[in-house]
């Protein structure tokens, strides 16, 4: 388990193999495989996953598509640009503007993949020996463009059966975006903690919901992250109802033939119990409590319903049971700092 000071204890494998669950690209996992060594800092691990990953998209060739180019050129190419040529008395030169479709690798998943690329290079925390080879690996883009990363290049994007090999760079590149840079000026990046900024939360909330929806059988389970509604005891105007806080769920599971749900709330902390400043003796946090109590109670389901907060472990498991209010609320912890078969048992066997 990392604690909130980025101590590397979480094998590097078993990172990748959450990310891979969290963006959906377990297929791909075979391909980019990073060995058992331990994971020292993130940037680290999406440098080793970036080399391996571009080596293997260097192999392959790189997606070209048809773009469209309008040009200054003094060699006819596609058709002339008419208007535009005169507009620009560009022929009094020997030029003219010709529009022709060039079958291009200099398209935007390339792109992201280099700029990704720069944005790892400049971290001051990578290990110079990957540096060195994501320079070398930098080379094979140099007919690519520099561009810059932003949510709506990233919101563009589309997959199909011939792109989506590109899948799982193009997520960490993404992660990477969201999670590393909170200042980019003139191409001066400036890193944050992927730690303390609660990267690792959310990686760790997405990673055990797209476990459950890979291995539960859909027949028997509905595994969902729904948004409840506030069981209000009367009709209030959307005003006021704006100023109620979301309750938007990490993980909902539902068995539909034992009608029954299971709410889980992940919570990524290096503290799974905390003692006050009265007593040493420790207790589960109080807002997460309340929080997970909140969800139960507010549920609309008709079936059995019960609450888990679920922790990664520290020091030591945590298998804790609480019946309030006609509910029950489990408090359980998962260990990351072992085996992945180890994982993944506990994982079903918080449901099965």
């Amino acid at each position: 388990m990392i604690d909130m000071n980025g101590s590397p204890k979480i094998p590097i494998k078993n990172i990748y193999y959450m990310l891979c669950y969290a963006w959906n690209v377990l297929e791909q996992s075979d391909n980019i495989f990073l060995g058992s060594e331990k994971f020292d800092n993130i940037y680290n691990l999406f440098a080793r996953i970036y080399i391996n990953g571009t080596s293997s998209l260097i192999k392959r060739g790189f997606s070209r598509y048809y773009i469209h180019e309008n040009e200054v050129t003094s060699t006819l190419k596609g058709k002339i640009n008419i208007s535009d040529s005169i507009k620009t008395h560009i022929f009094y030169n020997g030029s003219m503007i010709c529009q022709f479709d060039d079958f291009s690798e200099d398209i935007k998943l390339n792109q992201i993949i280099k700029a990704t690329i720069n944005i790892l290079i400049k971290s001051p925390q990578l290990d110079v020996n990957l540096r060195k080879k994501l320079l070398k690996t930098r080379l094979h883009f140099s007919d690519i463009r520099d561009i810059k990363l932003s949510k709506a290049l990233f919101s563009s994007l589309r997959y199909n059966r011939n792109n989506y090999h590109y899948r799982m760079l193009i997520n960490i590149s993404e992660l990477i975006y969201y999670g590393l840079i909170t200042n980019e000026d003139d191409n001066e990046f400036s890193f944050s903690d992927f730690i303390r900024d609660n990267q690792m939360a959310k990686l760790y909330e997405r990673f055990v919901l797209n476990f459950y929806r890979v291995h539960l059988d859909g027949t028997i389970y509905n595994v969902h992250s729904p948004k409840l509604k506030w069981n209000l005891d009367e009709k209030i105007n959307e005003k006021d109802l704006s100023l109620l806080p979301e309750m938007r769920t990490d993980i909902v599971i539902e068995n539909k033939f034992k009608n029954t749900q299971l709410i889980i709330d992940t919570k990524y902390y290096s503290q799974t119990l905390v003692s006050s400043n009265w007593t040493e003796i420790e207790k589960v946090r109080t807002a997460h409590l309340f929080q997970i109590l909140a969800y139960v109670n507010n549920s609309n389901f008709t079936g059995d319903i019960k609450g888990m907060l679920l922790y990664p472990t520290i020091e030591k498991e945590i298998n804790a049971n609480f019946p309030i209010l006609g509910k029950r609320i489990e408090i359980r912890t998962l260990n990351l700092n072992t085996e992945w078969k180890d994982i993944s048992d506990r994982l079903l066997s918080l449901v099965l």
